[in-house]
């Protein structure tokens, strides 16, 4: 039996288009509000931009200054605006990432290797976060010999900072917060979590991979949220993913350090080769300048007023997820959602198999289970 895929002789792109069309006739629509695991799509003029910028930069990669002038211009200009976003001090940085995971994980790199500078006394460094925080966390520590202890979160769902100031021990480094959790959506109380940080001399994350990009925008709506950015005294870093509330396409995520001596921390900085210095604050060497340029035109097209509306939007769908979850007896809003995140629970029913039976009538959610409940994130789906 012949099983070989790779073509002998190349298709002309008419055929492999309507193949790739055909391919996608099962996945989900945005349009419809998907609700779980995928971020949102900005859809119409948003994805137009968004795909065309990248078409014209497909090709290019950032290798540097002098090389791609241009990259590197909406690079300082992404950056900016996100620090502007996240309320950075002059003296701010920001890293333009791939993802959530490569931010979380530089910000666990930067914190050993401060603590290696700032912290003598520590033998076998340790993170303090609570059990809510996101697994990209253990997967950082795990690769760089660091333990982590997760501090159980509080009845409300939010972090015990009581518990996890307890949970400091003298080879803690950093402590970390999300705004939001992902599980629950409840932003834990960063400036408690940063107080802690300064007085036992540790390196301060946020986690606002999920809300970055929403809840600045929730709160010029009026929303009483807590406050989770560089605002807070305490706080080290921050990492906020622009391919989710950001609406840009996957492959930019950022991480903002308050001071930016402090990218030395995350950096890597070789010499010793024929080719002379090697010196990159990201796991990439070269970086592809597509999701770069899409996440800059997006950004530009959007503007404040832009993402005011989505905010609204956001708003508006959870409002609407409410009502009705809370019209149907037996359910229950598991925790009262403040940026994108419902978890919905019951009492009365088997929440796992009310799941089940509605993936069967073709509704697919994402599940919690510390509690039980059907976890779905929120979308501006209009009417």
């Amino acid at each position: 039996m012949n099983d070989r895929i790779f073509p002998t002789r190349g298709t002309v792109w008419q055929a492999l288009e309507k193949e790739l069309w055909e391919m996608r006739v099962g996945d989900e629509d945005w349009k419809y509000g998907v609700f779980h695991n995928y971020w949102p799509n900005g859809g119409g003029a948003v994805q137009l931009v968004s795909n065309e910028a990248s078409r014209l930069f497909t090709h290019l990669v950032w290798l540097g200054r002098l090389s791609q002038p241009s990259v590197t211009r909406l690079a300082s200009e992404l950056s900016r605006m996100v620090r502007e976003i996240l309320c950075a001090p002059a003296e701010a940085n920001c890293t333009l990432t791939t993802g959530g995971t490569e931010s979380n994980f530089l910000a666990v790199l930067a914190a050993r290797e401060w603590a290696r500078e700032h912290r003598a006394d520590v033998t076998t460094p340790q993170i303090v976060m609570p059990r809510s925080g996101h697994p990209s966390f253990d997967k950082a520590a795990h690769y760089l010999c660091m333990d982590i202890v997760r501090v159980p979160v509080g009845k409300d769902l939010r972090a015990d900072t009581a518990a996890m100031a307890k949970a400091v021990s003298k080879d803690t480094v950093m402590i970390i917060g999300s705004a939001p959790p992902y599980p629950h959506g409840q932003i834990d109380p960063i400036a408690e979590i940063a107080q802690i940080a300064q007085e036992c001399r540790l390196w301060c994350h946020v986690d606002a991979c999920v809300g970055g990009f929403l809840i600045p925008f929730l709160k010029k709506l009026g929303h009483d949220l807590r406050d989770f950015d560089l605002t807070v005294p305490g706080v080290t870093s921050i990492s906020a993913d622009l391919h989710k509330y950001g609406f840009t396409p996957h492959g930019i995520s950022t991480l903002t350090l308050r001071d930016s001596t402090h990218v030395k921390y995350h950096e890597f900085d070789f010499d010793n080769w024929p080719f002379g210095a090697f010196k990159i604050p990201t796991f990439s060497g070269t970086r592809a300048a597509a999701p770069i340029a899409a996440a800059w035109a997006v950004m530009k097209h959007l503007g404040e007023e832009g993402y005011l509306k989505i905010a609204k939007g956001v708003e508006r769908s959870t409002e609407r997820m409410v009502r009705g979850i809370e019209a149907i007896d037996g359910l229950e809003i598991l925790a009262a959602p403040e940026a994108g995140v419902l978890t919905f629970t019951s009492r009365t029913f088997d929440i796992e198999a009310v799941a089940e039976g509605m993936l069967a009538r073709g509704y697919e959610s994402s599940m919690c289970f510390e509690p039980a409940g059907m976890h779905l994130l929120m979308e501006p789906v209009e009417d």
